[in-house]
């Protein structure tokens, strides 16, 4: 269960969505779900909406992670620079915009994982 605060203070409960869903529910995360059809992306995207919705990371939790979302940032390096060099393309073309995405997805999720260290750091 996902836990998340009302205007009211109350403290409500939205059931476990799948990654899908939880990406349908920002406009903009499924134009990118349905532009990139990369299934790591949607679930970087699936972690990134649990962790708005309750941002509590159990200490325990958070090395695992770490070590998923920086994985799927490797993967999104990797595909960044096959879009910047065998697949490269002009500007505003899909090969272009996809490079543009996953150079912003790995930075993005390197941010994410860094402040993840933290938890772990300050609270073992």
């Amino acid at each position: 269960m996902v836990t998340t605060a009302t205007t009211d203070g109350e403290v409500g409960r939205m059931s476990d969505k799948n990654t899908l869903e939880l990406i349908s529910d920002i406009t903009e995360f499924n134009d990118l779900h349905e532009f990139m059809k990369d299934e790591h992306l949607d679930k970087a995207l699936a972690i990134t909406v649990k962790l708005l919705m309750s941002p509590d990371v159990p200490a325990a939790k958070a090395p695992q992670l770490i070590i998923e979302l920086q994985a799927m940032s490797t993967k999104f390096a990797m595909l960044a620079a096959v879009y910047s060099t065998i697949a490269k393309d002009k500007a505003g073309t899909a090969n272009n915009n996809k490079k543009n995405v996953y150079y912003s997805a790995k930075e993005s999720i390197d941010r994410l994982v860094d402040s993840l260290k933290y938890i772990v750091r300050y609270n073992a």
